[in-house]
Formats: structure tokens, sequence, C-alpha cells
């Protein structure tokens, strides 16, 4: 991956403004565009009307509302990279290809310019 392309993710994550502000801020601080989703509906939704985000980001807060919504995007985008942010940083599953912790922006910094991210299509 370009170190330096920008990126275009989609946030999603239940209505707490506060945690995905800032989420938001480091990842645009960082260059990259997001579009953003408050809830499972529209974020399946903007998936389905932008599917060429580059990678998705689901908080597992919304995994309580809905506990397969991984496995529905994975799914709907096999090929795209899903971040799980959590914090437990044990909350490993079989449809998320990368974890980071919800209360460490660095960590989605690090990961984001790592070059490591496996980028796919849907």
């Amino acid at each position: 991956m370009d170190h330096l392309r920008s990126l275009v993710v989609l946030m999603m994550e239940e209505e707490q403004p506060e945690g995905l502000s800032a989420r938001k801020l480091v990842v645009e601080t960082a260059k990259h565009n997001v579009l953003t989703a408050y809830n499972l509906v529209s974020g399946l939704d903007l998936l389905q009307r932008f599917p060429n985000v580059d990678m998705i980001l689901v908080h597992a807060r919304l995994l309580n509302e809905k506990p397969d919504l991984l496995a529905e995007v994975r799914r709907k985008c096999p090929g795209k990279p899903i971040i799980l942010a959590t914090p437990f940083a044990s909350d490993q599953r079989p449809e998320v290809d990368y974890v980071v912790d919800s209360h460490k922006p660095q960590e989605l910094i690090n990961l984001f310019s790592s070059g490591d991210l496996a980028l796919g299509s849907c």
C-alpha cells in the first residue's frame, strides 16, 4: 500500500458523538477521509452506496445491538479489511482483520501508516 495515499474509512459506531468524533478527528488529521454511521442501518446503507471504501471500522458496542453485524459486513464486502475498535484487547473475532484499542487512537494511526493493511474490494 502507498503510505501517502488518502484512505476512505467507513466508521460505524453507536451514537455517542464524543467517541466517534475523537476517532474521526484522529483519522482525518492523518489525511484520510471518513464516512460516519451512528447506527447499523446507516452503516450498512453507506456500505451499499459507497462500496469503494478502503476499510470498515466498527466499534464493539454495535455488536451488543447486532452480534452478527461483522458477519453481515463480511458477506456484503468480503475483500474489505474490517477493523474492530474495542477496549478489550482480547476481543478477537473471526470476521475481523485487525483489532485496535478504542482508547488508544495512536494504534489506529499506526495501523494506517504501517503499510500492513491488506486492502481489497467488495
